[in-house]
């Protein structure tokens, strides 16, 4: 019986892209659209966000050099180089859900913060 609740709990979390989980997630995790996610070092928002996000440097002497996206799986599903101190990111490759976003700054600071994509 552990086994097949464990199964059950494994599939479900890797359905994490299908429409009907996607909207659950959404809805249960519903933010305020100027929002922003602010770690101190940058400041990225709206998030959750749609076609865009916007990525700026806290520290008018450091660039951001690139951003990554994986998925909460661990799966790398983008990146973008930057190399600006703020910069605009489109983001049509990713499927609505959530994102970790790890961005590397000129020091090589890494960062990582999460980002949702809606629909």
């Amino acid at each position: 019986m552990k086994k097949l609740l464990f199964s059950l709990i494994f599939i479900g979390s890797l359905t994490v892209f299908s429409e009907k989980v996607s909207a659950q997630t959404v809805s249960r995790d519903q933010i305020s659209a100027t929002q922003k996610s602010d770690d101190g070092v940058i400041i990225a928002y709206p998030n959750p966000a749609k076609d865009f996000i916007i990525v700026k440097s806290k520290d008018n002497g450091l660039k951001i050099k690139s951003v990554t996206f994986y998925s909460i799986l661990g799966m790398q599903v983008a990146e973008y180089a930057v190399n600006m101190n703020s910069g605009e990111i489109r983001l049509d490759k990713l499927r609505p859900g959530k994102y970790l976003m790890r961005y590397t700054l000129s020091d090589n600071t890494q960062k990582v913060t999460q980002i949702v994509k809606q629909q």
